[in-house]
């Protein structure tokens, strides 16, 4: 079995580095030699203590100061490049996980190993990092996997060899969310995010105000002082509650009667996400943006609702309507536990095991392959 080297720059509760560890369940399954080069600088993400894979610590930490980030980030580059440098050899997968850790493929190409690319994003700024890094995938990418097919129009890198994987959760969380009870009263309104305005943070606690008569948790992907310092700068409303980031989210899921996700389309387009995917697992209704990855998850209609979240009238009428509607919120929550089942973690399994076993293409073609029929 081959030797894959993994590199994920930061590792925290978002979704990249879940779903990179569910790849590397599949892939230690397999029977591959695993080792993982990532940064946990605050509490253990979703990438700590993983069994059968031997991690390895970068220095990277993000910081709100931006040219301290871009300086982190030129530095941690060098350090991949050199580590991948020394642990690589001629037979090896450089696995890259997002485009951020470009200097992984730099290691990878100059090692004469195979480089795989595992593509989340879009929305990276400066436009000119954005070009940069899509031209070293270009350059070094033997393979390339994209977790939605809008992630691959939309980045149109010229990889010969492509195929489109569309994100799953783990067998246990599948398992768990099978056995929740249906949402009780208070009705409450969920949404776990980022602590970024784009995420749409101002426009969740807009809709808490104009809804008091709601419940409303907001998880953020923070840490506890994060947090605390943030409700102190922005008081919520009384029917709000703020919690900082958690390994468990199932006692979220399970009170939640509907989960958004307010990403603004015109500054943060979801690729995939997976909190839209656990929402439906639980049988929960969603409210998420009308493009992007999401939009290939969601069924307008039959599993949730497509809205700006901007649109603060059009949201308080789709939550009044599954309030005050019984039958119609027992239909979309039946409609989501269907079309959350067409995910399967085993089809995701599956597909990433093939990709890691599957020979180079032919180079004077190129070949895209469909993910799953979950599409």
């Amino acid at each position: 079995m081959s030797h894959i080297i993994a590199v994920h720059l930061l590792n925290d509760r978002s979704g990249s580095p879940l779903v990179l560890r569910q790849a590397l369940a599949a892939l230690h399954q397999a029977g591959h030699h695993l080792e993982l080069l990532t940064a946990t600088p605050g509490p253990a993400g979703h990438l700590s203590h993983l069994p059968g894979v031997c991690t390895h610590a970068l220095p990277y930490q993000w910081s709100a100061s931006a040219w301290r980030t871009l300086l982190r980030f030129g530095w941690v580059q060098l350090v991949v490049f050199w580590k991948v440098l020394r642990l690589a050899r001629p037979g090896s997968v450089v696995y890259v996980n997002s485009l951020l850790p470009f200097g992984a493929a730099l290691a990878g190409r100059c090692r004469g190993a195979r480089v795989v690319y595992h593509v989340h994003e879009v929305s990276i700024r400066p436009a000119l990092l954005r070009r940069l890094l899509c031209a070293v995938v270009n350059r070094t990418a033997h393979e390339a996997m994209f977790v939605s097919e809008y992630v691959r129009e939309t980045l149109k890198l010229r990889v010969r060899r492509q195929r489109v994987i569309y994100n799953a959760l783990s067998p246990a969380f599948v398992r768990q969310a099978a056995q929740a009870p249906p949402a009780t009263a208070p009705f409450t309104v969920l949404m776990a995010c980022s602590l970024k305005d784009y995420k749409g943070v101002p426009e969740f606690y807009a809709l808490a105000a104009a809804l008091p008569d709601m419940r409303f948790d907001l998880v953020l992907n923070a840490d506890t002082p994060t947090v605390q310092a943030y409700r102190l700068a922005h008081p919520a409303p009384a029917n709000l509650a703020l919690f900082s980031t958690t390994g468990n989210m199932h006692p979220f899921y399970q009170r939640a009667a509907v989960v958004l996700n307010l990403s603004r389309p015109d500054e943060w387009v979801e690729t995939f996400g997976m909190t839209v995917l656990e929402a439906l697992s639980y049988g929960r209704p969603v409210v998420v943006p009308p493009v992007g990855g999401v939009a290939e998850v969601n069924v307008v209609g039959q599993t949730g609702f497509a809205l700006d979240g901007r649109e603060l009238p059009r949201l308080v009428q789709a939550l009044e309507l599954l309030r005050r509607h019984p039958s119609t919120y027992a239909r979309l929550a039946a409609a989501a536990r269907q079309r959350a089942a067409a995910f399967a973690p085993e089809a995701f399994a599956f597909q990433v095991q093939q990709c890691f076993a599957a020979p180079e293409a032919p180079a004077q073609i190129p070949v895209v392959y469909a993910a799953s029929q979950a599409a």
